[in-house]
């Protein structure tokens, strides 16, 4: 059985979350960002056309939402 894209969403946000410099000490909130965000990824991932089928799209789909906060 195949994960969803939305597995590999939530995963690579907790991922990222995981970094101290985004201040997420508790894991349960931490949890609970990754898989709000992720749905929101998701959603502008599939508008971007873009498939995410493995964690190494997932992750750089995260990168790329990430550093457009900066922008």
């Amino acid at each position: 059985m195949t994960k969803s894209p939305m597995k590999y969403m939530v995963r690579a946000w907790n991922k990222e979350l995981k970094i101290p410099a985004w201040g997420m000490g508790k894991r349960k909130h931490r949890k609970a960002c990754a898989r709000n965000w992720a749905a929101v990824t998701a959603a502008a991932a599939e508008s971007w056309h873009e498939v995410i089928d493995c964690q190494d799209a997932a992750d750089e789909a995260v990168a790329e939402e990430v550093s457009n906060w900066d922008a």
